[in-house]
């Protein structure tokens, strides 16, 4: 049953999430208003992942072509011991993961990807963004939702709260309080390759696994440069904010000793002008709806890293958000199939990043001396959002 909503959609937030849940709605002919925070648009971050059930999901929405010109395909990842440079582990990607699980696995800049979907918003509907927008309030009634924010007011059939881990969505819903500090903080840079000691990167993904620390690398925009995420485990986060330019002495420090070819990126992100960040997040849910307005991306499961998913479950939201709206049969109920359809998946997610960053930062310090290195299990990669029946029982990761 079909039914859709003759107000517009309101959707709190420009990001991923909330990029992908509009663009969904505009292809089915549905009105969508995107309030967006920022006065202008900018995404933050380096770059992004997307798994094969982050790739099948963005070709539904239409931008599977420009998507690909963004994107580096790589072809191998590996995991390497952090002072030796022995590659402990690793696995074929490219053409072979393609083959597998019918759509590849792509790397780019998050500001490649933002601009990818940006694009495709404005050619659907080029007034659908309103921007410097902040939430303040909301309003529900049997029929509507109202919005109060830094624009003015906005009325609705619904709202979408796609406005990341300090959502102001979820702030009004449930009042839990401020984002938590995990216990990992991250530095993070785009590194020049021309810059680099030694540029011929083998393969073409790793990570550098070390006691209580790892170190991501990838090549993005062909090969003119590289995405570099170092990460630790520490007691506490004392700076001010989430993010500050990064301390090269500090970076240094933690990361010292490492072999050539990770010190030869710690030293690209201390010229490249870092950015070290604190990872917060949030207690799981119990439920993300209250009547005409849900959640989704951060605002609702906010996750570590580690499984390389955050994004793919932003997108996976986005998909199927667009999708139950259509449906309907009216816009609660339809809020409700999201929620079923999405809540396990996402949640169960986010706990499997939680036990794989554990795993992977604290193998050299606990595991047995002959213990298989941890590595994805790929557990994710199968999901079709843009397929899955509306109907069926919630599903779980796989």
């Amino acid at each position: 049953m079909s039914s859709i909503p003759k107000e517009p959609v309101l959707i709190a937030g420009a990001g991923i999430a909330g990029l992908c849940t509009a663009i969904g709605l505009l292809r089915a002919g549905v009105a969508v208003r995107v309030l967006e925070q920022a006065a202008e648009l900018r995404e933050v971050g380096a770059a992004v992942s997307l798994a094969p059930n982050a790739t099948r999901a963005l070709d539904s929405l239409g931008v599977g072509e420009a998507l690909r010109a963004a994107a580096n395909w790589p072809q191998r990842a590996a995991m390497k011991h952090y002072r030796t440079g022995e590659e402990l582990t690793g696995y074929a990607m490219g053409r072979e993961m393609e083959q597998r699980w019918g759509s590849p696995y792509l790397q780019l800049l998050r500001a490649d990807l933002h601009t990818v979907l940006v694009d495709a918003l404005q050619r659907l509907d080029p007034d659908a963004l309103q921007l410097g927008a902040r939430v303040q309030g909301l309003q529900q009634d049997a029929g509507s939702v109202t919005v109060q924010t830094t624009a003015g007011h906005f009325t609705g059939a619904c709202l979408v709260g796609a406005d990341g881990v300090r959502s102001a969505v979820r702030a009004a819903l449930y009042d839990d309080g401020a984002p938590q500090f995990t216990g990992y903080v991250a530095w993070r840079g785009v590194v020049p390759t021309d810059s680099l000691r030694n540029p011929d990167l083998s393969p073409d993904t790793a990570v550098f696994l070390g006691p209580r620390r790892t170190m991501l690398r990838y090549r993005v925009r062909g090969q003119s440069a590289v995405n570099v995420v170092a990460f630790a485990a520490v007691d506490g986060w004392a700076e001010e904010g989430w993010s500050l330019p990064a301390d090269a002495d500090e970076l240094r420090a933690h990361f010292a000793g490492w072999h050539a070819e990770a010190d030869d990126m710690i030293e690209g992100l201390c010229r490249a002008g870092a950015f070290k960040w604190g990872l917060f997040g949030r207690a799981a849910l119990p439920r993300w709806q209250q009547g005409r307005v849900s959640l989704v991306g951060d605002a609702a499961h906010p996750m570590l890293p580690f499984l390389g998913q955050g994004a793919a479950m932003a997108i996976e939201d986005g998909v199927l958000m667009a999708r139950a709206l259509v449906h309907g049969p009216d816009v609660v109920d339809a809020l409700a199939r999201y929620e079923k359809l999405r809540h396990a998946r996402a949640s169960n997610t986010a706990t499997r990043a939680d036990a794989h960053g554990l795993r992977i930062h604290n193998h050299l310090v606990t595991a047995a001396p002959d213990a298989p290195v941890p590595r994805d299990d790929f557990m994710e990669f199968d999901f079709d959002a843009a397929t899955t029946p509306l109907d069926e029982q919630e599903p779980t990761c796989a």
